[in-house]
């Protein structure tokens, strides 16, 4: 194997832009000398779509076995060879039941060597759940699959938020909140800051949950019950947390820009802002597991599927964290390791990121 790393992309949701993403990504050559890709999915619903769009079709190399993926090709795992009915922008089970045994495959491929990371395209989470995924999303389907604590963290170059309670319901979440999770999510978003983001003394922002920090107890208890406590714990043992603070006031002052890290409380406080920010250039990473998995921190786009239009720039950029987590983990846990300098790799993501597809 060369030192090219091999990462599986999964095709998502067929009726999405997933397709279109990967056919625009994948047909500037640039890529090839990057990463070896092993894209899952068939050459029916890229054919399609490069017929739709009027993009020029990709040759792939067909992959059977480990053996048979070449580096410098852009090669292909069949996922399933059901006949399909491919209707852009509209949900169906078979989309989702397609996209599911993308997932499947890819992750037995990486158990068996083939491929070494995932780089997911966006799923409808409904038309996967009805055809048999157990989990509501990518992130706990991976969490599962390799029995790993895992943090969904949000990144746009050095902007990374977390949250605590991940996908809880609104009226739920004060009631989720325990010193044991805070304390666990700040300590993990400190681990992954250091191992795969390559910052050695992170300093991570915490939130608080009420209005105006709860403006000492007047508009709620758990800064100064929970949130504060946990804080000043983590400083005595030398993790660099600071908070809490209002969230209202800290992302419009700009104070974002003064950490390597944030945590919220709860899902919308930290994506709100994010995507007003980064909708175009953000992306998913799934931090704790043994492999790196990434994802555009977009959704299927459905009312764009089909047309063409779709911006790779979120998928571009899933694409080239994968490297720099991966050259991170190695620096972190092997220092005899001695990783390609990250100015080559800015001017590679630059090459990449911006191909004349017109």
């Amino acid at each position: 194997m060369s030192d090219k790393l091999r990462i599986g992309i999964t095709i998502g949701d067929y009726n999405g832009i997933g397709p279109e993403l990967i056919l625009k990504t994948l047909s500037n050559k640039l890529v090839l000398n990057y990463c070896t890709p092993v894209v899952y999915g068939n050459t029916y619903v890229f054919k399609h779509y490069a017929q739709l769009l009027n993009i020029n079709p990709i040759t792939f190399n067909i992959v059977k076995k480990k053996e048979d993926v070449k580096d410098g090709a852009v090669n292909l795992r069949f996922c399933n060879e059901d006949r399909i009915n491919i209707t852009p922008g509209e949900p169906s089970i078979e989309a989702g039941k397609f996209a599911f045994d993308a997932l499947e495959l890819a992750v037995e491929d990486v158990k068996e060597g083939i491929i070494q990371n995932i780089l997911t395209a966006p799923i409808d989470k409904k038309s996967t759940t009805d055809a048999g995924l157990p989990f509501n999303g990518h992130t706990q389907y991976f969490a599962q699959k390799f029995e790993s604590n895992v943090q969904m963290i949000l990144v746009d170059d050095d902007l990374r938020v977390a949250m605590v309670t991940g996908h809880t319901p609104l009226n739920s979440v004060s009631s989720a909140l325990t010193s044991e999770k805070i304390t666990e999510s700040i300590k993990s978003m400190y681990t992954h800051l250091q191992s795969d983001f390559g910052i050695k003394k992170p300093k991570i922002a915490v939130l608080g949950l009420n209005p105006h920090g709860g403006d000492n107890g007047l508009m709620g208890s758990e800064e100064i019950n929970l949130i504060k406590p946990v804080i000043e714990a983590l400083n005595k043992n030398d993790v660099i947390a600071v908070g809490p603070y209002s969230p209202d006031g800290f992302f419009g002052s700009n104070n974002v820009k003064n950490f390597d890290g944030v945590i919220g409380m709860y899902h919308d406080q930290v994506l709100t802002p994010f995507k007003q920010t980064s909708f175009a250039n953000g992306i998913n990473y799934t931090a704790g597991l043994p492999i790196v998995r990434t994802s555009p921190d977009h959704g299927t786009a459905y009312d764009i599927a089909g047309k063409g239009i779709a911006s790779i720039s979120s998928f571009v950029g899933a694409l080239y964290l994968i490297n720099k987590i991966h050259r991170n983990r190695l620096k972190f846990y092997d220092s005899s390791t001695t990783p390609l300098p990250y100015k080559d790799h800015r001017r590679e993501k630059f090459s990449i990121g911006v191909p004349d597809l017109n």
